[in-house]
């Protein structure tokens, strides 16, 4: 087998390095207009000319000392003196920006780097009136030079057989550390500017994006947008996902139906039929709301909105101890907590670093989102106030919002009993808006569905099995007067289990079953809702009702008990992955263990209020 050619992309943050990945090896890495999107390491194949090449994603640096835990990671592998090493780089460089491109690609160069340099962005250059001769700079600079667009698909061909015209070197060249003062590197920047770079004449560039800052930026009205745009997507969650939402329920309703009838009378019918497909069915019905939270999240991303959301909270995170780059994975926790805390890596500081993984658990993720709009549906009907406004999109509107004020409460308490350090300066470019490239948003939306059926699918699942045994078995079963009666659910293994946790949850409002679908949710928050599927379907195994139906009756959650339920998942750490992320961020269980016990009383004292003051 031929051994692969191995390469990496290097480059400044939002130079496009991850588009160009995505061209090159077709994995599409996931993308967006903010600064750190890598964070860490990504690596792909692809085939050229019956030539296998690998190529490595490395994160975006704007300068080979390293500052920060991601730009220690990034200058690390650009270093890299190991077999292992990249036999080359491909350096990304914003066309209309060449100037600060150039720094880190004088640097690297001067460390030893082999080079090529991809100029993307070149046709947005053009159309400004900046013509940069690339035969002056691969003259100058002794490396091959290839014009590209990576989002429009444009000179990959080029740059392919560019890459694949790369000599193989008997001996790799040691890299070593740079010793040449930043003035030294600009006053040779500008002099090959000067020679290669030419504005068309009585053509003057003007950001349009400028005129649109003065309002998106502005101490007041930059604010109210923000809100605006918060508000708009949690009503977009509830108004536009309804229809979709009603289908996928409707579907699973009816196979449960065929498949009652199809399967033989046993175990394995009551299994599927009661056990896996309400679990499944409780939590792939608000697929389509996840879908849309993915959506707006992308566009934000990729319109260059987020990095002025960004720049906005920076005041408000200075309040909580903080600054700005807290934001960006503060905003990331909205998806997941997971990525989010990997995106702290880029915080210098390892106070502030520390602050913000800890809080960010309190950031409502998609995970909550199934728990919530099934508790809100409960709780209020699907109207609209004054004929626009969905009482339910309002209500999740203010949850996601005291998420985040209960995420900057607790970083302002931590900041006054912690030692302080000194302040980090909070530098980030901000890039044009752009529009988002729709094929590239559609396919992420579809990539980030897929995975959450995949891995909440195998959790729930193996939750749902697991469950119908629980509560389809117990002690009697095992016994030598066990008869052919079906166990009573409050005579299984997790009746019991539910009736020994009783006394300390019925404070909240909560029965044994409430009690099981609670344990059980540690898995995974959503499976909350697949657990109480099951559980109370399996009290009445003869309904083929709306899982909302069933729940809304008498004998389902009460408004009080919703409306707990509602404050301890929003305030509960109730993800493993997130307490073994934060084990392996931390170096140690010490954090994970403190975060798990404080947000936990937090919920529990705050549901308890709830219900108390309600019932």
């Amino acid at each position: 087998m031929t051994k692969a050619r191995c390469f990496a992309l290097a480059g400044n943050p939002n130079s496009g390095k991850s588009t160009l990945f995505n061209e090159l090896t077709g994995l599409h890495q996931k993308t967006g207009n903010i600064p750190g999107v890598t964070v860490e390491k990504k690596s792909g194949k692809f085939y050229f000319n019956d030539q296998l090449f690998q190529v490595e994603d490395i994160p975006g640096v704007y300068s080979l000392n390293a500052r920060s835990a991601d730009e220690l990671v990034a200058t690390s592998l650009l270093l890299d003196n190991s077999a292992d090493a990249p036999e080359f780089y491909v350096f990304v460089a914003d066309a209309t920006q060449l100037r600060k491109s150039l720094f880190l690609f004088l640097q690297m160069q001067e460390a030893g780097c082999s080079m090529i340099l991809a100029l993307n962005m070149h046709d947005l250059a053009d159309r400004r009136g900046l013509n940069i001769d690339k035969d002056i700079l691969a003259e100058e600079l002794q490396v091959p030079v290839v014009p590209i667009s990576a989002s429009k698909k444009l000179g990959i061909t080029q740059l392919q057989e560019t890459i694949a015209g790369m000599q193989e070197m008997p001996e790799r060249k040691r890299k070593t550390p740079v010793s040449s003062k930043a003035e030294t590197l600009f006053e040779r920047i500008d002099a090959l500017l000067e020679k290669a770079q030419k504005w068309e004449a009585g053509k003057v560039y003007q950001r349009s994006s400028d005129k649109w800052d003065r309002y998106l930026l502005h101490p007041f009205w930059g604010y109210v947008f923000f809100f605006f745009i918060l508000f708009l997507l949690f009503q977009s969650v509830f108004y536009l996902a309804d229809y979709p939402n009603q289908l996928i329920e409707n579907m699973f309703i009816q196979l449960g139906i065929w498949l009652e009838a199809t399967i033989s009378p046993g175990p394995i019918n009551a299994l599927v039929v009661n056990g896996i497909i309400p679990g499944l069915s409780g939590v792939l019905m608000f697929l389509p709301q996840i879908g849309l939270l993915f959506f707006f999240l992308i566009i934000l991303e990729d319109s260059g909105y987020m990095v002025r959301a960004t720049l906005l909270m920076d005041k408000v995170m200075r309040r909580a101890g903080l600054n700005g780059r807290s934001v960006i994975p503060m905003i990331s926790g909205v998806a997941c907590a997971i990525p989010a805390i990997l995106a702290t890596r880029t915080i210098s500081q390892p106070r502030d670093r520390l602050i913000t993984m800890f809080v960010l658990p309190f950031i409502s993720c998609s995970a909550r989102l199934p728990v919530f709009i099934l508790l809100v549906s409960l709780i209020l009907p699907n109207e609209h106030f004054l004929g626009i406004f969905n009482y339910q999109g309002l209500a999740l509107t203010g949850l996601y919002l005291l998420g985040f004020l209960a995420a900057f409460g607790t970083a302002w308490l931590l900041n006054r009993g912690m030692k302080k350090q000194n302040q980090d300066l909070f530098l980030m470019e901000i890039p044009e808006y752009r529009m988002p490239h729709w094929p590239v948003v559609l396919r992420q939306i579809g990539n980030r569905c897929m995975t959450f059926i995949s891995e909440a699918g195998k959790v729930i699942l193996g939750v749902s099995i697991l469950l119908w045994a629980l509560s389809n078995y117990g002690p009697a079963d095992f016994t030598t007067s066990a008869g052919e009666v079906p166990t009573p659910l409050e005579q299984s293994f997790a009746g019991i289990g539910g009736k020994l946790i009783e006394p300390a949850i019925e404070p909240l409002g909560y029965d044994w079953k409430i009690g099981i679908a609670i344990l059980s949710s540690f898995a995974a928050r959503e499976v909350f809702v697949g657990a109480i599927s099951t559980l109370y379907h399996l009290d009445n195994p003869e309904d083929q009702q709306s899982i909302l139906a069933i729940l809304g009756r008498e004998d389902g959650i009460s408004g009080p008990t919703a409306v707990s339920l509602l404050f301890f998942y929003l305030f509960a750490l109730q993800c493993a992955s997130t307490l073994v992320v934060m084990k392996r961020e931390t170096g140690g269980w010490k954090w994970p263990i403190i975060q798990f016990f404080f947000m936990g009383i937090m919920a529990y004292l705050s549901a308890f209020a709830a219900y108390q003051i309600l019932s």
